[in-house]
């Protein structure tokens, strides 16, 4: 390749790069492995304590406890394949909900608002706090424990 051509290709090369950077439908991927991920998990229980346990395909947090107004955060780094997904059960008196508190998708971080999920536990369900607009939104329901 001569000189010029080969410095054409660059330069396409980098314009690609920098669109696809600044693009907002494909920025999401070209941060994995770059930046950090973070869960909180917040007990704004009406002074009683949350149960919970986390985990992912590598990591298992083991049984927590949160008191009221207790939080607790774990940061990580999502993998490049797009899998990175973590799920709780969540336990107080006889109530229980289970599901991903993260999942590597361009509308899971929208819903968070952000690099940063932010679950509050209520008496009447479990919340994620969108960053960007300081709102609480209801995503899942207790169900109560059976017998």
């Amino acid at each position: 390749m001569k000189g010029s051509s080969k410095a054409i290709w660059q330069f396409y090369c980098v314009v690609l790069l920098l669109a696809s950077a600044f693009a907002p439908s494909t920025s999401w991927w070209i941060r994995r492995g770059l930046t950090r991920d973070y869960v909180r998990i917040v007990d704004n229980l009406n002074n009683q304590q949350l149960q919970y346990q986390c985990k992912s395909k590598d990591d298992d947090f083991g049984l927590r406890s949160l008191s009221p107004n207790g939080e607790y955060e774990w940061g990580f780094r999502v993998n490049l394949w797009g899998s990175t997904l973590y799920f709780c059960s969540f336990w107080y008196l006889d109530n229980h909900s289970v599901f991903d508190v993260f999942r590597d998708t361009i509308d899971f971080l929208y819903d968070c608002g952000g690099a940063h999920c932010i679950w509050k536990a209520k008496e009447d369900g479990i919340y994620l706090f969108h960053i960007q607009t300081k709102e609480n939104k209801k995503m899942h329901d207790w169900e109560k424990i059976k017998a």
